[in-house]
């Protein structure tokens, strides 16, 4: 007799809900049975009397005192406590687990470097510099992660496994998710959210929401736009294929900003002049810091001084009446480099104003693998498959680790042992980023003398500058941007200004830490981590000064670096004194709808019509590290514009990792057509080839890391309490 398949799709998705989680912790409770001894009674003398039956039935008949009574009372209410309160603590472990939170652990670096998967935590041994490296491939895939980049400095981190705890696996973040968040109300734009995935709602994906109900999403140049769904334009597209410039150029397309709060959780790291690379610079590496004049071809004397001794990095000027720069030139120190360097053969030859665009890297990405037959004859991951995965022998990995079997030809952290066995990330070309990235994050530690002047901070993107000047008389600070010799304008609030102006405390004499971003068209201030709210608004359109094709990176030989070198600050009248400069980048989506040839910006089409050697990632990798081919290159407007329009309950999802995050962006029909043939249930399955996420399927909203790695050191399990903090 067949079995009747349920019509109401929600009784198919309530059935996935019930599947047992594959990234949800457990927690087994076992209930124990206490054994009670007994002890033979030892009988005290008595005098040997008789008695009549009926003299023994009325004492058996006699009524218990009072006090027994209650004795008897208190224990049996006792015992039925104790059951009772078993039971409602089981129950509310239930009903919490059900209806309130859960529990989750990350598998994988989707979202890192937020939310971290199965990973490496290192320390540069050169900058000493923190960075994380995904190692999520070796459970998946047999292999042994071995290297890792650091992306302050550049150097390749062999790993010794044989001898350093600290280079072994740590396992992915532990959760706490909220499902009484979406109980009560719908998700927010830039929340981290746990949902079914749609091809297979048996398994929970976590990734951060970015498109909502009744709109159409669209991705340029990494920025995400979006405007109201219109059921004409979705018809229209039905017939006819956008280009990118149809798409960007609708004004009714607005750019998605980011609250500050998300802007700086969201940031990835790019250079902290505190890291400093002492080998580096004892071979005459310059710094990526220089000081910088209009014209000027190499470092003018006259201008800022830097150290870097035991104090760490100090720059300090002096200016009169003009303005005195110090730039930073984009670059990390190449392989060959870091060999020379080690070698003792000075880098002092190196060009101190050369500088790359800043690209959508991740350390993260860079883990150099090999398979595991080349490090190991017992691996990590097999030797806790054969343990009886006890207590006992979980404790015992954690001490002494999972007891694998190194392969006696291993030679342990170097990793040219392995020749082209060695893979690098997930499409073996991470070891530079493929896109460029404009939106960016400056920070700078700043102390001027009293009698000072001014200072500026600029940030340069497609060639145009966004300045914040401050008038250390007056403490204000006035916002503007500067495109050659014309000045653009904010817009918002249906009014557009040259110029905003803000009161702040910045003022000759006084230190402060002064943070300024351009990211998703607006400008934003910080001093000392406070945000300042100017007198106008702080966003703008960069469509309204900058086409597709133009929106680029932009160089000047002789005149000015531009994207080469895209962060400044400078002096007048007065002394300044600079002990950090900490730059970040802001979040790059990529813009695909499949993930065949990896996930990237670009056509492949368009890109062999420049008739430059080598695949579109590799052509771009190579030309984001050569401005004198910026201007000349012709494959600018290989970059895709995607587009997906979202109707009512249907959420948007997207990984923080973008170029190896399988998220909405490229879910195929493919995959649906391949789980359908192999399911019973094919309701359960009915979203298996959208571009979205239906409100049913979501699980909650991620608040908390509370269980991060522990360390090695000093103990085996010494708490990351570093790591337990807020989702955001």
């Amino acid at each position: 007799m067949s079995r009747k398949r349920p019509t109401d799709p929600r009784k198919a998705i309530e059935a996935s809900k019930s599947a047992s989680a594959t990234v949800s912790e457990t927690v087994g409770v076992k209930q124990t049975a206490a054994e009670t001894e007994t002890k033979p009674e030892i009988a005290a003398p008595v005098e040997q009397v008789s008695a009549s039956p009926q003299a023994a039935a009325a004492e058996e008949e006699k009524p218990l005192s009072r006090a027994a009574l209650r004795s008897q009372e208190i224990r049996t209410s006792g015992y039925r406590e104790t059951i009772e309160s078993i039971a409602v603590a089981i129950i509310l472990a239930l009903l919490f687990r059900g209806f309130v939170a859960e529990a989750f652990v990350i598998p994988t670096g989707s979202m890192a470097p937020a939310l971290m998967g199965e990973h490496k935590d290192l320390f540069c041994p050169q900058c000493s510099h923190q960075f994380q490296v995904g190692a999520s491939i070796e459970p998946r895939s047999g292999a042994t992660v071995v290297a890792g980049i650091c992306g302050n400095c550049g150097y390749v981190h062999e790993l010794d496994l044989a001898n350093a705890a600290s280079d072994q696996n740590f396992s992915g973040d532990r959760i706490l998710v909220s499902k009484f968040a979406y109980a009560l109300g719908d998700p927010n734009r830039w929340d981290v959210a746990v949902f079914k995935y749609p091809g297979n709602p048996k398994q929970n994906y976590i990734k951060r929401i970015v498109g909502l109900p009744g709109e159409t999403l669209m991705i340029h140049h990494g920025d995400v736009y979006a405007k109201p769904l219109s059921p004409e334009d979705a018809s229209q597209r039905l017939e006819e294929s956008n280009t990118p410039a149809s798409l960007i150029t609708d004004a009714d397309f607005q750019i998605l900003r980011k609250p500050p709060r998300k802007l700086l959780a969201m940031a990835h790291h790019v250079y902290d002049s505190d890291h400093q690379a002492q080998l580096l610079n004892e071979a005459g590496y310059p710094q990526q810091w220089q000081p910088w004049k209009p014209g000027a071809e190499s470092p003018p004397t006259d201008s800022w001084q830097i150290t870097t001794g035991d104090d760490g990095f100090i720059a300090t000027a002096t200016a009169e009446n003009d303005w005195k720069w110090l730039r930073y030139f984009h670059r990390t120190a190449d392989i060959e480099q870091w060999d020379m360097a080690k070698n003792g053969v000075s880098l002092s030859g190196v060009d101190p104003y050369s500088g790359t665009a800043i690209t959508d890297f991740y350390s993260y990405n860079t883990y150099f693998h090999v398979p595991s037959g080349y490090v190991y004859t017992l691996s990590p991951q097999e030797a806790m498959r054969r343990s009886d995965g006890g207590v006992l022998s979980r404790l015992k990995s954690l001490v002494s680790g999972p007891g694998a079997i190194f392969d006696r030809d291993y030679l342990s952290g170097d990793i040219r042992q392995f020749g082209e066995k060695l893979s690098l990330g997930q499409y073996n070309n991470a070891d530079r980023g493929m896109h460029w990235v404009g939106d960016l994050i400056f920070e700078a530690d700043v102390e001027t003398t009293v009698g000072t002047e001014g200072l500026l901070m600029e940030i340069v993107e497609a060639g145009v500058r966004y300045q914040v000047e401050f008038d250390l008389k007056t403490g204000v600070a006035t916002l503007a941007i500067r495109d050659g010799d014309q000045r653009r304008m904010f817009s918002g609030n249906g009014k557009g200004v040259e110029a905003a102006n803000a009161k702040t405390n910045v003022v000759a004499g006084r230190r402060a830490s002064i943070r300024l971003s351009n990211a998703d068209d607006q400008l934003l201030l910080w001093i000392d981590d406070r945000v300042i709210e100017f007198d106008g608004p702080t966003t703008f359109d960069h469509r309204e000064y900058r086409s597709p094709s133009e929106d680029r990176p932009h160089y000047k030989p002789g005149e000015h670096p531009l994207d080469a070198a895209p962060l400044a600050i400078a002096v007048r009248g007065g002394t300044a004194t600079v002990r950090r400069l900490k730059v970040d980048r802001d979040k790059y989506y990529v813009a695909t709808k499949a993930s065949n040839d990896g996930l990237n910006d670009y056509d492949s089409a368009k890109i062999r019509e420049t008739r430059l050697p080598g695949s579109s990632g590799s052509i771009m990798q190579q030309l984001l590290v050569n401005p004198s081919a910026w201007d000349s290159f012709s494959g600018w407007d290989a970059r895709r514009t995607v587009d997906f329009d979202l109707d009512a309950e249907q959420y948007f999802p997207m990984g923080d990792n973008s170029p190896e995050s399988a998220d909405a962006r490229c879910w195929t029909d493919f995959n649906a057509d391949y789980l359908r043939s192999r399911k019973v249930d094919g309701e359960a399955y009915q979203w298996a080839d959208k571009n979205y996420v239906p409100r049913d399927l979501l699980v909650g909203k991620a608040v908390m890391v509370f269980w991060p790695h522990t360390w090695t050191e000093p103990l085996p399990i010494t708490p990351n309490f570093k790591r337990i903090q807020l989702i955001r």
